[in-house]
This record gives structure tokens, C-alpha cells and sequence, in this order.
């Protein structure tokens, strides 16, 4: 697939914004090899980015993110939104998730349910229906 001018452009900043995170990794002493690892890469892939030669695959962005903190919009869109909401959010969990009106009814059988607790926010709720011979 071509690149596009907005693929050029997030290739661009990509590197501009990872340059002082490499720079200061290697003031410090760390290896390109490792340093590459942070980003999931090997080492020519962390120099293609840094060269501007190539667009960072989705999974290498997750990675600039976690690791440096860096943000790049693509094409005007902010992918911040998009990285920072994949993260789970602690949340309490509210007092009742779903409340389920339901009637079952078995004319000519026998109904067992079982409600098992798997955590203190789950449960399963197990119907378990026989047929009944009239006799």
C-alpha cells in the first residue's frame, strides 16, 4: 500500500517526539537493542522510525505510548482518546449490573435453577429443564 501524505506526516512527528527518549536511553548507557525492545521492534525497525523511513504499525504507537507517553494525531484525529480509553479504568462496580424480569414455566416438567457465585461481581445463573412423561 502507497504511503499516504498523512502516513508521511505521522512518520515524521512520530520520530521527532522519539528522538529524545533514544537519546537520553543512550546518555544512560542503554543499548539500541533494548531500547527497541521498549517499542516492541528489533533494532533496524527503531531506525527506520528514527530516520523517518517508516509509519509506526499500530502496536509499535500502543508501545511509544505506554513506554515514553507519546501521542501523535493521524490526519487530524487525536489518537489519544482512542490509546488512553483501552486501558481499564478502576471503577466501582455499581450495586446491581442487570435486573432480569423472567417468568419460566415447564407445564409437564421439573425446573431446577442453580445460582453459583464466581466472584464477588459474578454469579451464573444455571436453568436446568426436564421433561416429565404424563404417568
Amino acid at each position: 500500500m502507497k504511503r499516504t501524505e498523512d502516513d508521511k506526516e505521522y512518520g515524521e512527528e512520530f520520530a521527532r517526539q522519539l528522538q529524545p527518549f533514544y537519546d537520553e536511553a543512550m546518555a544512560r548507557g542503554e543499548t539500541e537493542k533494548t531500547f527497541a525492545a521498549r517499542l516492541g521492534v528489533d533494532r533496524g525497525g527503531l531506525q527506520r522510525y528514527l530516520r523517518e523511513h517508516s509509519m509506526p504499525s499500530l502496536r509499535t504507537a500502543v508501545f511509544a505510548y505506554a513506554q515514553f507517553g507519546i501521542v501523535i494525531n493521524y490526519a487530524g484525529i487525536s489518537t489519544q482518546t482512542v490509546l488512553a480509553t483501552n486501558k481499564r479504568k478502576n471503577r466501582r462496580p455499581s450495586v446491581m449490573q442487570m435486573d432480569l424480569p423472567l417468568t419460566i414455566e415447564a407445564p409437564n416438567g421439573e425446573i431446577t435453577v442453580v445460582v453459583k457465585k464466581k466472584t464477588p461481581q459474578r454469579y451464573r445463573f444455571q436453568v436446568h429443564l426436564r421433561k416429565v412423561s404424563p404417568g
